[in-house]
């Protein structure tokens, strides 16, 4: 079918070109052999009389048109995949069908772990693809390349549907072996002793619980920085070091390791744990079967 001289099936392929920006990995993202693509590419170029990727050293770069197509094009092509798929009826059991979940190791060992039994029984058909945190969670939402979001409420995008997973306290935690910690901790002695934190990605963004001890606004003793929240517990033992906690996270390693976990020598306010999915997912059923899950998981968590 063309529409004002463009064959409308070529959009599926200028939406994965502009999207993933390599012609090999546009063609395999549509599953079009790269000789395809590449014919493909040469009829866009040639309907919007642009180059539309040009290489730069050894990479390919949008041209301004390209970059101006880009962002309605995906929107647009996501649309249609709700558009087409709005009504379907999802099966469980026969499902096939992989979907790509945002959340932090944290998530994956508290919730995640829980749901993955479930979904063996339920739905032995369906992926769950966990992708770590990412620099800015919210665009990976916005492009689609996630069906749910799970994330700090801080961190949400106001433009689609979230829904609370639940709420987390923190804690202190340390080696039980730590005489510093026999007595009972103040806000002097938290600050005083060398922390373990977390940062994630090559943004090195901080954790929900980093930027609420900042506004306490004093000087921290910052003597290791972990890539994720389930290697903090073992950088812990041996050392008089302490890091701040999820209570869910820092129960489970307590009664395997030799830690101690504390409150808080300071009030802080709670972590909403959210999860969100793209607006045009509202009509999707199987987005909507695995949300229900997860809420259903988080809400058993004591």
């Amino acid at each position: 079918m063309r529409f004002k001289g463009l064959d409308l099936n070529l959009l599926v392929a200028l939406d994965a070109l502009l999207t993933e920006r390599n012609v090999s990995a546009a063609a395999r993202k549509v599953f079009l052999s790269q000789s395809a693509m590449s014919g493909a590419l040469a009829r866009l170029r040639e309907h919007f009389q642009d180059e539309l990727l040009v290489p730069l050293g050894r990479r390919m770069v949008l041209t301004a048109a390209a970059e101006g197509l880009a962002g309605p094009l995906h929107q647009l092509m996501l649309q249609i995949e709700s558009t087409v798929g709005a009504g379907m009826r999802f099966e469980p059991g026969s499902a096939r069908r992989t979907f790509v979940v945002h959340a932090s190791d944290y998530i994956t060992e508290v919730v995640l772990s829980r749901l993955s039994p479930q979904l063996a029984a339920e739905a032995p058909g369906v992926i769950l693809e966990i992708i770590p945190p990412l620099g800015d969670p919210a665009a990976a939402l916005e492009t689609g390349e996630v069906d749910l979001l799970i994330t700090p409420e801080t961190y949400t995008s106001r433009e689609h549907p979230a829904e609370l997973l639940y709420e987390e306290q923190h804690v202190v935690v340390g080696w039980s072996g730590n005489q510093r910690l026999t007595a009972p901790l103040t806000a002097d002695a938290f600050f005083a002793l060398g922390h373990v934190v977390v940062r994630f990605s090559q943004a090195r963004a901080v954790a929900f619980a980093e930027s609420e001890i900042a506004r306490i606004k004093r000087d921290r003793r910052v003597e290791m920085i972990a890539p994720s929240f389930t290697s903090v517990p073992k950088l812990l033992i041996g050392t008089e070091r302490v890091s701040v906690m999820h209570r869910r996270l820092a129960d489970i390693h307590a009664r395997s390791l030799p830690l101690s976990v504390l409150p808080l020598p300071f009030p802080m306010s709670p972590l909403r744990e959210m999860v969100q999915y793209h607006h045009v997912r509202t009509a999707d059923a199987g987005v909507q079967w695995l949300k229900s899950r997860l809420l259903a998981v988080a809400g058993s968590i004591g």
